[in-house]
């Protein structure tokens, strides 16, 4: 039975949500496994979802990733319901005896006791590495849902606690980033932040332009 929810916070101490996360419709209320069991996933918002909503919404959502975290950490369920939201679940961070050794093990294991998965690519060489990565950012513009990047991990869970972790991240584990999104605008002025410390930063004015859904009309130099 789903007992609580969280966000991710500061990685250690984060936000009650379970009123919010049980109003999602892939989060299982429950499960078939018995026993305590922590996941952790992330929730999206469809860009198909969020063209459907802002069809009738008095105020149109410019952004499915912050439409999105705007839903959960709102005090209100109902407006969390309203946005339709989904989750991906792709780590269990405590289990009691885990059936399983490995990466695959541990999401066909998520799968089985209905949490929603991204598909898995698994490789044996850099260059089927580099060749399953150029294939999921060729995918990136046909998803319904967000991506920036893939993560590429170690699949047996032993060599991951052999490697361990730093302060803030794992050894086991790399992000790789996709080119960022660019566009071309034109520079209005440029003006002087005057920081707390006593730093001057020179700040663009931009003529307003959409970037990822996201209106840019300044940025630092």
């Amino acid at each position: 039975i789903l007992v609580q929810a969280a966000a991710r916070g500061n990685g250690e101490v984060g936000e009650g949500i379970l009123p919010q996360a049980r109003t999602i419709r892939t989060v299982p209320l429950a499960i078939p496994y018995k026993g305590l069991l922590e996941v952790q996933g992330e929730c999206i918002m469809r860009l198909s979802t969020l063209e459907a909503y802002n069809k009738t919404a008095d105020e149109p959502l410019k952004n499915a990733r912050n439409a999105a975290a705007g839903a959960i950490r709102n005090l209100d369920p109902g407006i969390t319901a309203a946005r339709k939201l989904d989750a991906f679940f792709y780590q269990i961070g405590t289990i009691e005896n885990p059936p399983y050794t490995d990466h695959p093990g541990m999401i066909a294991f998520l799968r089985d006791n209905g949490f929603p998965t991204i598909p898995l690519s698994i490789v044996s060489s850099a260059k089927a590495l580099e060749q399953a990565v150029d294939a999921i950012e060729e995918q990136r513009e046909t998803l319904d849902f967000l991506i920036d990047g893939a993560v590429i991990k170690v699949c047996d869970l032993h060599t991951r606690e052999l490697m361990g972790n730093t302060e803030k991240f794992p050894r086991w584990a790399v992000a790789y980033k996709f080119a960022a999104e660019e566009d071309i605008t034109t520079l209005l002025k440029v003006t002087w932040q005057l920081g707390r410390t006593g730093k001057l930063t020179p700040l663009a004015d931009l003529t307003p332009v959409d970037i990822g859904g996201v209106t840019v009309q300044h940025a630092t130099l």
